[in-house]
């Protein structure tokens, strides 16, 4: 089987190309013959083997009945949804300029709000995070490399994101961070960095435009854990490895009033002052007691 190398940000496209040459090649059938029995013309095969062109459903149900796999359907279904969201995420990128022009952009929502929440259960907000653990966090599988940006443009997202943490001192804001006791633990970055990035997150918590949070290991979570951001009571923003997701009060007032619900939930489960700092002091010292 002879697939071209993904392209950065392509891993999933690139499983659906080798899934459906797995197809094809199993079934004997030359992708002039696939596509004479898809009822196609031979270069829209060839477009979608060689990652040219990304297949619909309509020709994923064809290529799976071509292919004696009528049953491989929802598979490929599940594998293009990937696909389509990892090509959402780097076209987000490439559109606005590249992944600092991204910051920007939700830099001004931020801007333009009041009130500004986010939760995050395993990782450090970017809205607090430090300039090294941001970078570490950046250098994973996934980060902004894997969508074709270069260390220029990593280095401008750093910058892009350190100017969004001047809202932390603006008196007319209400910038209410929650995260549960485990981003204070878990290390996507070097210890010396945790360390330093631990130490910020204390200074924060004694900030007037800031509500920092904490839900300890030994409470329930109360909804599930999954990272989103908001904004007034109009805008949630939920982020995954490829994608983003907007949903507005007007285009979707029940997902909204959802996550604004699962947000004020996670708000009363957590603690706060000293209650928080004293679970970043004791995960600072575990952290210097090699304890993690």
């Amino acid at each position: 089987m002879t697939i071209p190398p993904s392209a950065p940000g392509r891993a999933s496209r690139a499983a659906l190309i080798a899934r459906l040459t797995e197809l094809r090649e199993a079934a004997g059938l030359s992708e002039n013959a696939l596509a004479g029995r898809m009822g196609v013309v031979q270069s829209r095969v060839w477009k979608i083997t060689h990652g040219q062109l990304l297949p619909n459903e309509d020709d994923l149900a064809a290529w799976a009945e071509a292919t004696s796999h009528p049953d491989a359907a929802g598979e490929l279904a599940e594998m293009l949804k990937a696909a389509r969201g990892e090509q959402t995420f780097g076209a987000l990128l490439r559109k606005k300029g590249g992944a600092a022009a991204y910051e920007e952009r939700i830099r001004a929502i931020e801007t333009q709000s009041q009130r500004i929440g986010e939760f995050a259960a395993a990782v450090v907000p970017g809205i607090v995070q430090t300039a090294d653990y941001a970078r570490e966090l950046m250098s994973v599988a996934s980060g902004p490399r894997a969508w074709g940006s270069d260390d220029t443009d990593v280095e401008d997202k750093i910058n892009s994101r350190l100017r969004r943490q001047e809202i932390l001192y603006d008196s007319s804001k209400r910038v209410q961070v929650i995260i549960h006791e485990a981003a204070l633990r878990v290390l996507v970055t070097t210890p010396g960095t945790m360390a330093g990035q631990l130490d910020k997150l204390l200074a924060v918590s004694r900030l007037h435009a800031v509500e920092f949070g904490v839900i300890p290991f030994s409470l329930r979570m109360p909804a599930y854990p999954l990272g989103f951001r908001v904004y007034d009571d109009s805008l949630i923003i939920v982020e995954s490895t490829v994608e983003e997701k907007d949903y507005t009060a007007e285009a979707n007032p029940k997902e909204v009033e959802t996550f604004l619900g699962a947000f004020e939930a996670l708000r009363q489960a957590a603690v706060t002052d000293d209650e928080a700092r004293r679970l970043i002091t004791a995960a600072a010292g575990a952290l210097q007691d090699g304890d993690h």
